[in-house]
């Protein structure tokens, strides 16, 4: 709800339609509103969860994606999703996605 708030205020002050958007470590196309740092957001391009654990070991699987966050990027390359079983909530990148913050 913060976020809905403070993202008007944001486009306002800077003049910009659109504020650019993070990253996701995952799938690499920029669709995260914040740095991913863990705060939970979810992409929807693969449907990966921002979970802060994944980045200290990105090799081992955590409860919120079922899947390591290594694993979860060979499976997007692989089939276009974090995991198979949410194939059907993906979509494909906007062309806002194609670029944004690194």
């Amino acid at each position: 709800m913060i976020k809905q708030l403070i993202r008007p205020i944001i486009l306002r002050l800077t003049g910009r339609k659109k504020t650019k958007k993070y990253k996701c470590p995952c799938c690499g196309y920029f669709t995260f509103e914040y740095k991913p740092n863990g705060n939970y957001d979810v992409c929807p391009v693969c449907f990966w969860e921002d979970d802060p654990m994944a980045y200290d070991d990105p090799d081992e699987e955590f409860s919120c994606n079922q899947v390591s966050l290594n694993q979860a990027k060979h499976n997007y390359v692989e089939f276009g999703a974090c995991r198979k079983d949410i194939i059907v909530y993906v979509r494909k990148p906007n062309a806002d996605e194609l670029t944004g913050i690194e």
